[in-house]
């Protein structure tokens, strides 16, 4: 995992044709494709669940950028001690505010999952865009997540797998 700044972040966006502005805004880079809105559980079993559901429904990818693009909305939930050390484990020192995007690479998958899990638990604004993939996720600190994919096919499915799983489709 190789941390960005916004500036980054955003020149990786471009450079794999994600269309961003530069607070990193998901609805333009959702723009034409089919959107599926849910709730994030409450368990926190489910949380780490669904962190991995969204992971494979990313798929394929060789690079996903996470980008948390609003932070401090649900100060209760968050705990940056353990955000800190995860990210230290990478030797990164940086501040969220310094860098808030999170470029992982294709064998970094569970990585990716860990600091997923911690966006949706701590009620973060989390951007998910993957390299060559048609979908592409944002979880809003109001408790939903919205998965974005090309194939209308491939969203109905995903609709029926998260109901019988029993997460709320909004």
């Amino acid at each position: 995992m190789k941390t960005l700044t916004t500036d980054e972040a955003v020149k990786w966006c471009v450079n794999h044709k994600i269309a961003v502005d530069a607070k990193g805004d998901h609805e333009i880079a959702f723009k034409g494709y089919n959107v599926l809105r849910f709730e994030i559980p409450q368990a926190v079993n489910r949380v780490y669940w669904l962190s991995n559901v969204i992971q494979e429904k990313l798929q394929p990818w060789d690079q996903c950028l996470l980008w948390v693009t609003a932070w401090g909305i649900w100060e209760s939930s968050e705990n940056w001690h353990l955000y800190y050390r995860l990210r230290r484990s990478y030797a990164d020192d940086k501040l969220i505010e310094e860098a808030p995007g999170h470029l992982f690479l294709g064998n970094e998958k569970q990585d990716f999952v860990s600091f997923l899990q911690l966006g949706l638990q701590y009620g973060w604004d989390v951007c998910l865009f993957p390299e060559n993939s048609n979908n592409r996720a944002f979880a809003s600190h109001d408790g939903w997540v919205e998965l974005a994919m090309v194939d209308q096919v491939d969203l109905e499915k995903t609709k029926r797998e998260l109901r019988e799983s029993e997460i709320i489709l909004l």
